[in-house]
């Protein structure tokens, strides 16, 4: 066998590769080398409000759940409600309704808090607005209960921001004296301490009357320019009359006198509506209202009646929520303006005795 001979520079190659230090492939997530020119940065110390940071940010997290939670929880009681059949299939009859008015007298004090955070999660208050500031003149506020409107008539005096408001007086009338003393209370928690910013001549009254009969004229001796009611109809036993009695009290010569109306009653849905009819009779001895009358038709029949056309019309809240805009028809207004005055119909003797059972 031959004899290989190998060259020295490949034995010295062999014997350095042998002696060098092997490559390694540095850890995942190893650190780096320290620099030692570069500084070290120290430490942070420990923080002691770390705890009570990372529980504020699992908070909102928190009451999503609790809130999804909730309103899973409110749809099943929905979806079961409207599964039962309405054990009364007359309890949406208005003649079967009876009256609840009364109910007002004991829960004029508490009765606030029991509709004020559910008309705000409906946005109810914003609609309270809506109408209150589009009325003028001399208004009438009829079932003004407790007052949930005052806070939004346009009665601000003139100065340089701004022209005067659009009212010239508020009249508030409802048959449940209770009511009308919480109104009359918080007008002065409102406005008691504001009085220069009011119109100097602004004329304010509150009432103690029922709004189916005769109430007085404006402070000026005349019908009123605006009427508004919100939530009223579903407490009389008479909705229609009642809505055509305020058409008496409006001055219908005037191409710009108003009715505006804030109702709720039956839905566009029947199930939602079979959750009205199961609950209708409690709901109306607990808070003295039947909330599923059909609005619309009682509306529309009054204005019939009465000369008046319905100027706009909205729903809400799946129909359960209604807004009217009422307003004289023009042969109406054409009527009145030739016809002799009324304003003067009623005499002195019952200016005395309306005085004297508080409606002046």
């Amino acid at each position: 066998m031959p004899r290989v001979v190998i060259p020295r520079h490949v034995i010295t190659a062999l014997r350095r590769a042998s002696t060098a230090p092997r490559f390694r492939r540095p850890e995942r997530n190893a650190p780096l080398p320290i620099d030692p020119s570069q500084p070290v940065a120290e430490e942070a110390p420990p923080n002691p409000n770390e705890a009570a940071i990372v529980r504020a940010r699992k908070l909102p997290l928190l009451g999503a759940s609790v809130f999804a939670v909730g309103l899973g929880f409110y749809c099943l009681q929905l979806f079961i409600a409207a599964r039962q059949p309405c054990t009364n299939p007359k309890v949406a009859d208005l003649a079967e309704q009876k009256d609840v008015v009364s109910r007002y007298d004991y829960t004029a004090d508490s009765f606030d808090s029991e509709v004020g955070f559910s008309e705000f999660l409906m946005g109810l208050n914003s609609t309270r607005k809506s109408l209150s500031q589009k009325c003028h003149g001399n208004v009438l506020e009829v079932s003004c209960g407790t007052g949930r409107n005052l806070g939004y008539y346009d009665i601000e005096r003139e100065d340089s921001r701004r022209p005067a408001g659009k009212v010239d007086s508020l009249t508030f009338i409802d048959i449940s004296p209770q009511m009308v003393e919480v109104c009359k209370k918080k007008w002065t928690a409102l406005f008691g301490s504001k009085v220069a910013t009011l119109k100097p001549d602004l004329s304010v009254r509150f009432l103690t009357g029922s709004a189916l009969g005769n109430m007085p004229l404006a402070p000026n001796g005349k019908k009123y320019d605006t009427i508004i009611q919100t939530m009223g109809m579903c407490s009389t036993p008479t909705p229609v009359a009642l809505v055509a009695n305020m058409v008496k009290h409006l001055d219908t010569s005037n191409p710009d006198a108003r009715i505006y109306l804030l109702e709720h009653g039956r839905s566009y849905m029947p199930w939602v509506n079979n959750i009205l009819d199961q609950s209708a009779e409690k709901h109306a001895e607990l808070h003295g209202c039947w909330f599923n009358r059909e609005i619309g038709s009682l509306v529309r029949e009054a204005a019939d009646q009465t000369g008046l056309e319905v100027a706009t019309e909205r729903r809400h809240h799946a129909g359960t929520t209604w807004v009217f805009e009422l307003k004289p028809k023009a042969e109406t207004v054409a009527t009145q303006a030739t016809a002799p005055s009324k304003a003067a119909e009623a005499p002195a003797a019952s200016e005395g005795w309306l005085a004297k059972i508080g409606w002046k």
